[in-house]
């Protein structure tokens, strides 16, 4: 399967050392661990971190093809961990991320399956050309929309434009909350809430996550739950990223919702047991077999 990203790239600054991630990037990075063919579409620096930033990209095997050099810094937030292991972010404007122009698709990635989206760097003209422009190229594709919402990083009718794009919406209990009380919808059961948004906007999946009570999901009228995997929790950074490319993989792949989930889970689990947005894990630790683009496999 072939997968595209849009949106920031930037190095999180955590106690243990710099780690590059940005939330769309997190999701592409570790769907190409999953044996997919991935391309990320930003902008860095021209200066060190943007040149360790693509030596990075091309070592986790995200094709830097569409990453774009330009006069900004580039990206930089500051995380800070709380006692129990969820961050808190520092985000530095101007960066390079800001400041990506609209380019044409070429290549092999035109027949594309996947498309990942956040909120952040949607705020830049440059970066919303690209994603409405590759939205209405492959309306067939699975079309990821991560929130992610960060402080005074979003407004309403952003978000709603961007929900319009998408196939699948994902996000956290605070952001589901948030949306209830500006969208009049049901605070007080999740399913409701999933069910109300999928048919404003014409979704064909919704997943809010629960933190330790695991994440629901909601995928083509058909509503399930499941439980976070016990793990010994190093930090959350990156966790709901991880879980989102399962998401895309498991859907695009064709999965049963259970299934879906049930790789989410064991993606995120990893993610948290270890440092970092992106650490080095493999396909084998999964418990399951993984074959791209083939239905149910995984539980063949």
């Amino acid at each position: 399967m072939k997968a595209l990203g849009v949106g920031e790239l930037l190095w999180d600054f955590l106690p243990m050392g710099p780690r590059l991630g940005g939330a769309p990037f997190n999701v592409i990075a570790h769907l190409a661990k999953l044996g997919c063919d991935v391309g990320y579409f930003t902008a860095v620096g021209e200066d060190e971190l943007g040149m360790r930033a693509l030596d990075e990209a091309c070592r986790l095997q995200v094709d830097p093809a569409f990453i774009q050099k330009v006069a900004l810094p580039t990206g930089t937030v500051r995380v800070h961990l709380e006692g129990d292991g969820v961050p808190e972010y520092e985000i530095a404007s101007p960066a390079a991320y800001e400041a990506l122009s609209p380019v044409e698709l070429e290549g092999r990635f035109r027949e594309f399956e996947i498309l990942v989206f956040g909120t952040l760097a949607q705020r830049s003209p440059g970066t919303a050309s690209i994603t409405r422009s590759l939205a209405a190229m492959r309306p067939e594709a699975m079309r990821l929309y991560d929130l992610n919402f960060r402080r005074g990083c979003w407004t309403l009718p952003l978000v709603e434009e961007l929900m319009t794009l998408a196939t699948v919406v994902k996000m956290n209990e605070k952001e589901a909350s948030i949306l209830a009380d500006l969208m009049s919808l049901d605070p007080d059961s999740t399913e409701s809430l999933s069910r109300s948004l999928a048919e404003r906007f014409g979704l064909n999946g919704v997943c809010v996550t629960r933190g330790p009570r695991g994440a629901v999901l909601l995928t083509n009228g058909t509503y399930c739950e499941a439980m976070a995997l016990p793990v010994e929790v190093v930090d959350t950074v990156g966790a709901g990223d991880a879980l989102s490319a399962g998401l895309a993989f498991g859907i695009a792949s064709g999965w049963p919702p259970e299934q879906v989930l049930d790789l989410g889970m064991r993606l995120a689990a990893l993610v948290a047991a270890r440092r970092g947005a992106i650490p080095d894990w493999s396909p084998a630790e999964l418990g399951i077999a993984i074959v791209p683009g083939s239905p149910r496999s995984a539980f063949a």
